[in-house]
C-alpha cells in the first residue's frame, strides 16, 4: 500500500560517467536512510541530484532550502571511485540541516548533531533503510498494522542491542585500535568535521553561483521519478523511531523535548554550538512552557562530559566520544534524569 505524501520526489545521476547505476542506488539508499529523520520535521526535497562540480573540495549543496540537494559521490579525479557512504550520508544530513539554517553558526551545528545523533540511533536498532530491519529480510507485499511493525521493530532493536552490546559509535567516529595515537584520533575526528564544513557550498559560494552548479549538475544528468513510498517502510521506520524517542525520553526525563516541524533540534539534549565554538545551552522554543528561571546561585548545569579515555569535551546528547568512540559514561545519563526530576521539583516549589 503506497504512501501518497513522498518526501524526495526524484533523483538525478550523471548517466554518463561509469558506474552510473551504483550512483543512482547510493542517492536511492542514502534518501532511504534519511526519511524518517525528515517525515518527523515535515521535510521535503525536490531533487537529490549526483554532481561532481570542478570545485575538488565541494561535497554537498543546498538549493532553495531543500529545493534541491547535489552531493559528490565520487572522487575527484577518479571518476571510478566512490566516496565512502558514510561521508557522503553525513554531507546530506549537513544540507539537510541547511533547509532551516543558512549560516553555520551555533544553531546549525545543533541541528546537524541532532540529525547524526538520530541516524546513529536508528542505525543502532537495526534500521539499514526501507523495509528493512537488522536481519537485511523485507518486510513482502502484505499490509503491517502498525501495532505488528512496533514488535517487529522491538524484536529487531533488542537483537541489534545484543550484537552492538559496549561496540557505540557515532556516525563519523570509530573506535581506537591497538597501538593507535589516541591524539592522532581526535585530530582525524576533527578534519573529517571541518573536511564537510568547508565541503560545502554555503560556506564558499554565493548564492546565484549555487544556482547555476545546481543546474548544471541536473542539466547534464538523468532524472529518474522517485516510487511511492511503501506503507509498510513508513510503518516500520516510524516504530524504529518511536523506540529511539523512548530512549531519549529515558534519559532526559521531563525535560526532554522533541523534534519537530516547528522546533527541529528539539532541545537536542541540552547544549548546542555557538559562534565561537563554545558550548551554550539551547533555547527552548516559544510554543513550550519553560518553568520559571532558576536563581543564580543554583549550581549551574553542566554542558558536557569529558571522554574517560581520550578526555575530550562532547556535548550531552552524544551517547558515545566523537573522537575515539567510548560510549558516554552511565553517570552521565544518571545526572540527567536526576536534574530533571530536581528541576520539577524547584519549579513546583516555585510556583
Amino acid at each position: 500500500m503506497p504512501e501518497v505524501d513522498p518526501l524526495i520526489l526524484s533523483f538525478s545521476h550523471l548517466a554518463k560517467l561509469p558506474r552510473a547505476n551504483d550512483a543512482l542506488q547510493s542517492l536511492k539508499k542514502i534518501a532511504s536512510l534519511v526519511k524518517p529523520i525528515m517525515r518527523n520535521r515535515r521535510w521535503k526535497v525536490k531533487t537529490l541530484a549526483e554532481f561532481y562540480p570542478n570545485q575538488q573540495n565541494l561535497l554537498g549543496l543546498n538549493e532553495g532550502r531543500g529545493y534541491k540537494i547535489c552531493l559528490r559521490l565520487r572522487y575527484p579525479g577518479d571518476q571510478n571511485q566512490f566516496l565512502p557512504f558514510e561521508q557522503v550520508l553525513d554531507t546530506m544530513l549537513h544540507e539537510l540541516a541547511h533547509n532551516v539554517h543558512g549560516p553555520h553558526d551555533g544553531k546549525f551545528h545543533a541541528l546537524w548533531d541532532q540529525l547524526r545523533d538520530e541516524h546513529e540511533s536508528l542505525a543502532m536498532k537495526g534500521y539499514t533503510g526501507e523495509g528493512f530491519l537488522s536481519d537485511g529480510q523485507r518486510l513482502g507485499g502484505r499490509n503491517v498494522p502498525m501495532q505488528e511493525a512496533r514488535r517487529m521493530a522491538r524484536a529487531a532493536a533488542e537483537q541489534r542491542r545484543g550484537l552492538s552490546s559496549g561496540s557505540g559509535r557515532r556516525l563519523g567516529g570509530r573506535a581506537v585500535g591497538p597501538g593507535e595515537d589516541i591524539r592522532r584520533v581526535i585530530a582525524d575526528a576533527a578534519e573529517r568535521r571541518t573536511k564537510t564544513l568547508k565541503g560545502c557550498a554555503s560556506e564558499t559560494l554565493k548564492e546565484d553561483e549555487v544556482r547555476e552548479i545546481a543546474a548544471t549538475a541536473t542539466n547534464s544528468g538523468f532524472r529518474t521519478q522517485a516510487e511511492e513510498d511503501a506503507a509498510n517502510d513508513a510503518a516500520i521506520a516510524q516504530a524504529l523511531w518511536e523506540l529511539v524517542q523512548e530512549d531519549e525520553k529515558s534519559k532526559y526525563g521531563a525535560s526532554y523535548v522533541p523534534p519537530s516541524a516547528e522546533n527541529p533540534t528539539g532541545n537536542g539534549g541540552g547544549t548546542v554550538l555557538s559562534n565561537n565554538n563554545t558550548r551554550a545551552t539551547t533555547q527552548q522554543p516559544t510554543v513550550q512552557t519553560r518553568p520559571p528561571a532558576i536563581p543564580s546561585y543554583f549550581t549551574p548545569e553542566p554542558t558536557s562530559w569529558a571522554c574517560e579515555i581520550c578526555t575530550l569535551e562532547n556535548p550531552l546528547n552524544y551517547l558515545c566520544c566523537d573522537a575515539c568512540g567510548t560510549e558516554r559514561p552511565e553517570k552521565v545519563a544518571r545526572s540527567l534524569v536526576e536534574r530533571a526530576s530536581k528541576r520539577q521539583r524547584t519549579t513546583i516549589d516555585l510556583t
